[in-house]
């Protein structure tokens, strides 16, 4: 059964929606559900759609950025862990083209996370406490997503914007070594944090770890010579 329905067109732009993805956003607000208290499930479902907005906004940075590039977009999934942008081909050896077009999803983040931490201050929000809760949940949650996503590791933003500058000093396959070897690092590191009580964490690190293992294992490992 195919848990995938497409939301609809942005720019052209057809939009899938993962219903596994639903449900681990669910997941990590469960906390506003669980506690048998109508204001509080009606600030879950406020943050469950702020988070899916901010998710789908993230990935139409990346998007519109490649459309300034004349980069045309096949599609953008929500879904796995987070959202993909998924681009017809695969984009040119541009370091600036790519580094606008990497960085463009967390500068999306910084904008949310700044514009609704300065209207939560606002009188017309801030006297709505339950209101001002969700949407302090979401600012933070971008935050969050914003330096996540910089961390230099396969597949976040960071790694791939670290991967552009460095393949023209290093070379293609040395440039993924450092990345995958960083992000080998990330992965440890999040385990780390999240070790023993945020499974939702380990499962990130576990893929985090997985992917780039394999990116490692594809150019020869450490000492490969490709």
């Amino acid at each position: 059964m195919n848990a995938r329905i497409e939301l609809g067109r942005i720019a052209g732009i057809p939009i899938y929606l993962d219903m596994w993805f639903v449900l681990i956003v669910v997941l990590l607000s469960s906390h506003f559900f669980t506690q048998g208290d109508v204001n509080m499930m009606s600030v879950g479902v406020v943050v469950v759609i702020g988070l899916l907005l901010s998710i789908l906004l993230h990935e139409l940075g990346h998007a519109f950025a490649g459309m300034m590039f004349k980069q045309k977009v096949e599609e953008i999934e929500l879904g796995g862990f987070g959202g993909l942008c998924k681009f017809e081909r695969s984009l040119p050896q541009s370091v600036f083209m790519r580094t606008v077009i990497y960085l463009a999803g967390p500068a999306m983040n910084l904008f949310l996370w700044q514009a609704l931490s300065w209207l939560i201050t606002q009188p017309v929000v801030g006297t709505k406490p339950m209101l001002a809760m969700a949407l302090g949940y979401v600012a933070f949650s971008n935050m969050y997503l914003l330096f996540f996503n910089l961390l230099p590791a396969y597949p976040l933003d960071g790694g791939h914007t670290l991967d552009a500058w460095l393949g023209p000093l290093l070379g293609p396959a040395w440039s993924v070594r450092v990345v995958a070897t960083l992000g080998l690092i990330v992965a440890a590191f999040v385990v780390y944090m999240a070790f023993p009580r945020a499974i939702f964490l380990l499962l990130v690190a576990l893929s985090i770890g997985l992917i780039n293992w394999q990116m490692l294992q594809n150019v020869g490992g450490f000492g490969g010579r490709r």
